[in-house]
């Protein structure tokens, strides 16, 4: 699962906090310069050497799992690979999570367009939610969720040391009958993107809160 990582953690400590955290540049900047100890993988590497787009992560359900993810490839239709340095990986369209590998009970696949939509344009919306994992026969089960989404305050999200991004805070509420969470995303007024959010994985991994490094 997500190695500990000292150096992000005090970071981490505010976006699992919900709130913002001043050191994420020197901490990255330490990070990149060899202060962890730990060989990251090699698409890692190649993709923090390229300067890709970077989210630091913290899994939840785990004191002190922090973690980095870099952007590996997008392809034609906006859906992006992101990799971290030790072999977790992730799926996103815009910030929006569509798939993981590699954290035990993973999404193999989400649908989120309806959601993604309403944070775009920053209506409260009642939306569905698709989410497909893995079964206890190891078979593909796709959950259809109706999901809430309704914006809850403006917020101010420190992505550096010289950028705050102004935000939008909403939540989306999902529920099936068997399973209901809560997603947390922080939308950069303007922009519209995502550059913050608390996104739930399944029920044995939690939720991944993710912030974007600027």
């Amino acid at each position: 699962m997500l190695r500990r990582i000292p150096l992000v953690a005090v970071l981490l400590v505010g976006l699992a906090a919900c709130s913002s955290n001043p050191e994420g540049s020197r901490l990255l900047k330490d990070y990149f310069q060899g202060a962890d100890e730990a060989e990251p993988n090699a698409a890692f590497v190649a993709a923090r050497d390229a300067n890709a787009p970077t989210y630091i992560g913290s899994l939840q359900t785990q004191e002190n799992a922090y973690t980095l993810f870099a952007r590996q490839t997008t392809n034609a239709k906006g859906e992006s690979t992101w990799v971290s340095p030790d072999n977790l990986s992730l799926g996103m369209v815009d910030g929006m999570i569509i798939a993981t590998r590699g954290f035990g009970d993973d999404q193999m696949a989400g649908d989120a367009r309806q959601t993604l939509a309403a944070l775009k344009t920053g209506q409260n919306r009642i939306t569905e939610h698709f989410v497909t994992r893995l079964d206890g026969d190891n078979q593909a089960r796709t959950l259809a969720f109706r999901c809430d989404v309704e914006f809850q305050k403006q917020d101010a999200v420190q992505l550096s040391e010289a950028y705050t991004a102004n935000t939008d805070l909403f939540l989306e509420t999902c529920r099936n009958g068997e399973t209901d969470f809560v997603n947390f995303f922080w939308i950069e007024r303007g922009s519209r993107q995502i550059v913050q959010s608390r996104q739930w994985i399944s029920d044995e991994t939690g939720a991944l809160a993710l912030r974007f490094v600027k």
